[in-house]
C-alpha cells in the first residue's frame, strides 16, 4: 500500500513508524461514508477492533449511556434480545465492552483468533449502524427506564438497567463530586452534563429522544476505526467497505464539542450529599478545586500536567499535598486529570473535612503553588516523578487489558478533536522536551500558566445531609403518586400491560433460527492443552525460589513472599496496620520524602499487603504471608534491594505526627472505597464466615477499619502501644525463616540477580519462631450493612466441599451459565440490577452475588431458585458448546510477563499442578448438559446453609430485616 492508494473504498492518507508501540501506523478515509480509520500493524496476535462515535449529550438523561447498552440488544443481522450476552457466551474475546465518556462512545473487541475477531467485529457493527432499539421500545424500557407497575392499586415506580446503575454509581459521594465539578466547570457545553444520566433526569428521556440521538451521531461520517495487530489489512477494508461502509454516503454531522468560555474570575459554589440518618455529619464535608487546563491536543503540556499532579499531589514526597495535611483541613488529599476530553480539568479534593475551610484550603493551595513557582520544584522529584512515568510508558503492562486496547483509547485524544491519533501514542519526543523542560523552568511555567493565572476554576465544597436520601426519596414517591393520581384507569391499566409485556419478552427464550444466527466457534478451535506457567524451584542459601524464565525486556519482577503465622491472633490487626504503614514513614537515614523520591527515581514501584493462601482442596488451610512486590529495571535491581533493606529493618514507627497522617488517610479512603467496592465487602465478609483463612483476611476488612478508628481516639496511648507490638512482629515478619522469593527474567540475568538477592538476605532476621495456631468460632452472621446508598449488593454463599462436594471443572462452565443466562435474565434484565456474578473456588467456596442492585429479598429468592434452574437446565450440542467456548476465554486470558509470573507463583503456593490445570481444562471441554445438571444438588444444599450478606440502603434493609441475624451501620 502506498499513500493515495485506494483500497477497497478507502484513501490511503499516510503511513508513520511508531517505534513506541512497535507498529506501523496507516490512516485511511473511507471516500463515500466519510469514516475515519487507524491501523496499528504489528505482530501482536491480540487483535483489536473498536469503532467509536462523537455523542456530545445536550441533557442529564443519560441518552448516549442508553444508547451505548441498547445498540447491543438486537440488530439487522443478530434479531435477539440480547446478541451481546450470546457473543459472550461464546467468544474467546480478550476483551469485550462498550464505554460511555462524557463526549464519545466506544465498541472495542479483541481476541487472539481470527475467526472469532471477525464474528466480534460483525455483531458489534451490524449493532451499531442497524439496532433494534430504534423500532422496538421495549429496549429503552429494559436499558434505560421504565414506570413499572402490576396491579392497579400498587405504587408506580420507575426500573432499568441504567436508572439503577446510575443511582450506584452517584451513590459514592467522590463519584457524585466529580460529576458535580464537570456540572460546574463547563455550564455551557456538553461536559457540564452527566453523559452516564442523572437518576433524577432519566425517566424525562423518550423514545423520540433517544431514536434521535442514535440518527444523529451514530453514521460513518461520525466513526472513528480502529484496528491494531497482526491481520490482513486489505481483507478487513473489503469486508468494510461490502458489509457496511459503502451503504452510507457522506453527510456533516453536527457532533462539533464547543469550548466552554473561561470564566472571569474563580466560581464558588456548596452543595450537598447524602449520609446514612443516623451518620454524624462531623468531619464529612469534601473540599475541591479544580480548574480547565488548556486542551488535549497539547500533548506536551498534557504529560507535563500528568507528571505534575505525581509529584505535587500522589507522592509522600509531594510538597501541595504535605502543606494541606500539614494545615489539618481533612484527613485526607486526593486530586484527578482528567484528559480524556478536548478541554481538561486538573482538581485537587480534601475529605473529612469542613465546609467553613474552604476559603482556608484555596489561600493554601494558591499560596503553596506560587511559592513552588518561585523558587523552583525541587529537582529530584520531578526527576522521580518522570521517570515513574516513562518506567509505566515503557512497559506497557496493562493487566488484563490488551495493550492494543489503552494504544485505541490513548489514541482518541487527540483523533476524536481533530488531531491525528499517532499524537497520543508518540512519548519519546514528548519526554526528551520535559526532560530538557527540568533545565529551563518548563514545570514551574505550567503551574503559572494553568493554576496561578487561570481563573476559570471552580471552589466547590460538598457538604453531608442526613435528610436528603429521605427527602429525594420522599419527592420522588410524591412525584410518582401525583403522576399515578393525573392517570386514567386505562392509563394505569395500559402500564400494567407493557410492564407485563416488557417481562414476558425477557423471559421468553430466544428462538434456535435467532440464535443460529449469532456465529460460533467449534470446540475444535480451542487449544487442548494447558498452557506452560514457567516456574523453577531453586535454592539460594536455603531459601526456596520460585524462577520464572519470560522475556520481560530486561525488568525484574521481584515477590517476596514472608511467612506471617509466626504472629499471634492479637497481633493480626497491627500487621494489616504495618502493610498500610511500611514504606511511608522515616528510616534512620531518610526521610519518608527522601524514601519516596528513591523509590520513584530507582523502580517501577513497590507494593504492601497481606496475602493468605489456601491450598487446593483443603477448605480449612490458612497460609498467611506478608507479600512485597516490586518492578525494577535489572541494573538497578542494587538499588531497589538497598532500599528494602533499609525499609524493612530500619523504619522508624515513633513520628506521631506522620503515623496520625497515615491513619487518617487510612480511615478516610477506607470510608471513600466502601461504596464503590461494596460487592468485595459483602465477598469478604460471607468468606469471613465460613472459612479460617477468611476470618484471617477479614481482619483487614471492615474489623480493621474499627481497629483504626480506636487507635485515632486515644492516639497517645495507642501509639505507645503499636510501637511495642510493631517492635514483636517485625523480627517475625522480615524473616529468613519461610521466606520465599519468587523472580520473573530472563534465565540469563538470573545469576546477578541471585548474588543481590543473597547479600539481601544476610541483612534479615534468622531467628526461628514459634507458628501459630489460629482458630476462631466461625458463624453466619448474615448480616445487613446499612448505609445511604439507592441500590443494595446482595450476596449469598456456602463451602461445599464442607458439605461434602467435589471441585470440578463444569463448575466454571456454570458460572458462564449462571453470570450470562439465569442471574442476566432474572436479576438484571428482569430485576434492574447492573450485574450478578458467580465464582466457585478450589478451596470449596461458592459464592453468589448481584451488583447495584434495585431488589433485594428478590434477589435472594432468585439465588435460592437456582438449583431448579439447574435440574432443568436444556442446552442443544451447539448451545453447549458456546457455553465452554465462552468459559475458555476467561481461562485463556493472555498474560503478560508479570501476570505470567505471578499466576505461576499462586497455583504453587495453592499446590495446584499442571495436571490439576489439565484436568480442569479437560473437564471444561467435555461438560455437557447431564453434568451441569449433576451439579443441581450443590447448589442447592449450599442455598439451605442460608448463608448471607447484604450491603445496602437503609430502609431497604430495615423492611427486609427479618432475613438478617443482625442489621447495623456499614461502618
Amino acid at each position: 500500500m502506498n499513500v493515495k492508494d485506494i483500497i477497497h473504498g478507502f484513501k490511503v492518507i499516510r503511513k508513520s513508524v511508531i517505534p513506541e508501540t512497535d507498529s506501523t501506523a496507516w490512516f485511511f478515509e473511507h471516500e463515500k461514508s466519510g469514516a475515519q480509520l487507524f491501523f496499528l500493524q504489528n505482530d501482536d496476535d491480540n487483535k483489536v477492533f473498536s469503532i467509536s462515535f462523537r455523542t456530545p449529550p445536550v441533557d442529564d438523561t443519560g441518552v448516549a449511556h442508553i444508547v451505548e447498552h441498547s445498540t447491543l440488544c438486537g440488530s439487522r443481522k443478530y434479531p435477539l434480545k440480547e446478541p451481546f450476552v450470546e457473543l459472550v457466551k461464546g467468544s474467546l474475546n480478550t476483551f469485550l465492552n462498550a464505554m460511555t465518556y462524557p463526549d464519545k462512545t466506544m465498541y472495542p473487541v479483541a481476541s487472539r483468533n481470527d475467526k472469532d475477531f471477525q464474528n466480534l467485529m460483525d455483531v458489534y457493527l451490524d449493532a451499531v449502524f442497524y439496532p433494534n432499539m430504534r423500532e422496538n421500545p421495549q429496549v429503552l424500557m429494559q436499558e434505560g427506564w421504565h414506570y413499572e407497575i402490576e396491579k392497579p392499586e400498587d405504587p408506580l415506580q420507575y426500573s432499568g438497567v441504567v436508572y439503577n446503575e446510575m443511582k450506584g454509581a452517584l451513590s459514592a459521594p467522590d463519584d457524585l463530586l466529580q460529576s458535580r465539578i464537570m456540572t460546574a466547570l463547563y455550564p455551557d457545553t456538553t461536559y457540564g452534563f452527566e453523559s452516564g444520566g442523572d437518576p433524577e433526569a432519566i425517566p424525562q428521556l423518550t423514545q423520540e429522544m433517544f431514536t434521535g440521538f442514535h440518527s444523529k451521531y451514530y453514521h460513518p461520517s461520525n466513526s472513528y476505526i480502529y484496528l491494531y495487530g497482526d491481520m490482513d489489512i486489505e481483507e478487513k477494508l473489503a469486508y468494510l467497505d461490502a458489509e457496511y461502509l459503502s451503504q452510507f454516503d457522506r453527510i456533516p454531522v453536527p457532533s462539533r464539542i464547543d469550548r466552554q468560555t473561561a470564566f472571569a474570575e474563580v466560581k464558588r459554589e456548596q452543595l450537598s450529599y447524602p449520609i446514612g440518618a443516623e451518620e454524624e455529619t462531623a468531619e464529612k464535608s469534601f473540599l475541591s478545586l479544580s480548574w480547565v487546563v488548556g486542551e488535549s491536543l497539547d500533548t506536551t503540556d498534557m504529560v507535563g500536567l500528568e507528571i505534575l499532579e505525581h509529584a505535587l499531589l500522589r507522592t509522600p514526597a509531594a510538597p501541595l499535598r504535605k502543606a494541606l495535611i500539614d494545615a489539618k483541613l481533612g484527613k485526607d488529599v486526593d486530586s484527578t486529570f482528567e484528559d480524556d476530553m478536548l478541554q481538561p480539568f486538573f482538581s485537587i479534593m480534601v475529605s473529612n473535612s469542613e465546609a467553613d475551610r474552604a476559603e482556608r484550603f484555596y489561600g493554601i493551595v494558591m499560596d503553596t503553588l506560587k511559592k513552588l513557582a518561585d523558587k523552583g520544584l525541587d529537582r529530584t522529584l520531578m526527576e522521580a516523578s518522570m521517570n515513574l512515568l516513562e518506567f509505566r510508558l515503557r512497559e506497557s503492562d496493562f493487566g488484563s487489558a490488551p495493550k492494543g486496547l489503552i494504544y485505541g483509547i490513548r489514541a482518541m485524544r487527540t483523533w476524536l478533536y481533530g488531531g491525528s491519533p499517532e499524537e497520543s501514542l508518540r512519548y519519546e519526543k514528548v519526554l526528551a522536551e520535559l526532560k530538557n523542560g527540568l533545565e529551563n523552568g518548563y514545570f514551574e511555567e505550567l503551574i503559572r500558566k494553568y493554576f496561578l493565572r487561570n481563573s476559570h476554576a471552580v471552589l466547590l465544597t460538598l457538604s453531608p445531609s442526613t435528610t436528603m436520601a429521605a427527602e429525594r426519596e420522599a419527592k420522588q414517591a410524591e412525584e410518582l403518586a401525583a403522576k399515578k393520581a393525573s392517570m386514567s384507569a386505562e392509563k394505569i391499566q395500559q402500564i400494567i400491560e407493557t410492564t407485563k409485556a416488557l417481562k414476558e419478552r425477557q423471559q421468553s427464550p430466544e428462538t434456535e433460527e435467532a440464535l443460529a444466527t449469532i456465529p460460533v466457534l467449534k470446540l475444535s478451535d480451542i487449544r487442548k492443552e494447558a498452557y506452560d506457567l514457567p516456574l523453577k524451584e531453586l535454592e539460594l542459601d536455603g531459601t526456596k525460589v520460585l524462577f520464572s524464565d519470560v522475556e520481560t525486556h530486561g525488568i525484574v519482577y521481584l515477590t517476596l513472599i514472608f511467612d506471617a503465622s509466626k504472629i499471634t491472633k492479637e497481633q493480626l490487626p497491627y500487621a494489616f496496620l504495618l502493610s498500610e504503614l511500611i514504606g511511608s514513614v522515616d528510616t534512620e537515614a531518610h526521610t519518608y520524602a527522601e524514601l519516596a523520591n528513591l523509590k520513584n527515581l530507582h523502580t517501577g514501584g513497590i507494593a504492601y499487603d497481606i496475602v493468605t493462601y489456601t491450598k487446593s482442596g483443603e477448605p480449612d488451610s490458612c497460609q498467611p504471608t506478608f507479600r512485597i512486590k516490586a518492578k525494577v529495571l535489572k541494573e538497578k535491581l542494587p538499588e531497589l534491594l538497598s532500599l528494602l533493606q533499609e525499609i524493612l529493618t530500619k523504619s522508624k514507627y515513633s513520628d506521631k505526627k506522620r503515623v496520625r497522617e497515615l491513619l487518617d488517610q487510612e480511615q478516610a479512603a477506607m470510608e471513600l472505597n466502601l461504596q464503590r467496592s461494596a460487592h468485595q465487602v459483602v465477598a469478604s465478609r460471607l468468606a469471613s464466615y465460613l472459612s479460617k483463612a477468611g476470618r484471617f483476611a477479614e481482619e483487614g476488612g471492615l474489623p480493621f477499619y474499627q481497629f483504626v478508628k480506636g487507635i485515632l481516639a486515644n492516639f497517645d496511648e495507642e501509639l505507645a502501644k503499636m510501637q511495642v507490638v510493631f517492635a514483636d512482629i517485625l523480627p517475625k515478619l522480615f524473616n529468613t525463616d519461610g521466606l520465599i522469593v519468587a523472580l520473573t527474567e530472563r534465565e540469563t540475568d538470573y545469576p546477578a540477580t541471585a548474588k543481590e538477592v543473597a547479600s539481601f538476605q544476610e541483612g534479615l532476621c534468622h531467628t526461628v519462631y514459634p507458628v501459630q495456631d489460629y482458630s476462631w468460632e466461625l458463624a453466619p452472621l448474615n448480616e445487613g450493612l446499612t448505609s445511604s446508598s439507592r441500590v443494595q449488593y446482595v450476596g449469598k454463599g456456602a463451602n461445599f466441599l464442607k458439605l461434602g462436594y467435589e471441585f470440578t471443572g463444569t463448575m466454571h462452565v456454570l458460572e458462564t451459565l449462571l453470570r450470562y443466562d439465569y442471574f442476566w435474565t432474572k436479576i438484571r434484565v428482569q430485576g434492574g440490577a447492573y450485574g450478578a456474578f458467580t465464582s466457585f473456588n478450589r478451596n470449596g467456596m461458592m459464592y453468589f452475588s448481584s451488583y447495584r442492585d434495585p431488589n433485594l429479598a428478590e434477589t435472594l429468592a432468585v439465588f435460592d431458585g437456582t438449583a431448579d434452574y439447574i435440574r432443568n437446565f436444556e442446552a442443544s450440542e451447539r448451545e453447549m458448546d458456546k457455553f465452554i467456548i465462552g468459559t475458555m476465554s476467561g481461562v485463556d486470558t493472555p498474560l503478560t510477563p508479570q501476570m505470567k509470573g505471578s499466576a505461576a507463583v499462586t497455583c504453587w503456593m495453592r499446590g495446584i499442578t499442571k495436571a490439576d490445570r489439565q484436568k480442569n481444562r479437560d473437564e471444561i471441554l467435555a461438560t455437557r448438559q447431564q453434568d451441569v445438571r449433576k451439579l443441581a444438588d450443590l447448589v442447592d444444599a449450599c442455598m439451605k446453609q442460608n448463608v448471607l450478606c447484604v450491603f445496602g440502603g437503609q430502609e431497604k434493609i430495615e423492611e427486609n430485616k427479618q432475613l438478617f441475624a443482625a442489621v447495623h451501620s456499614a461502618l
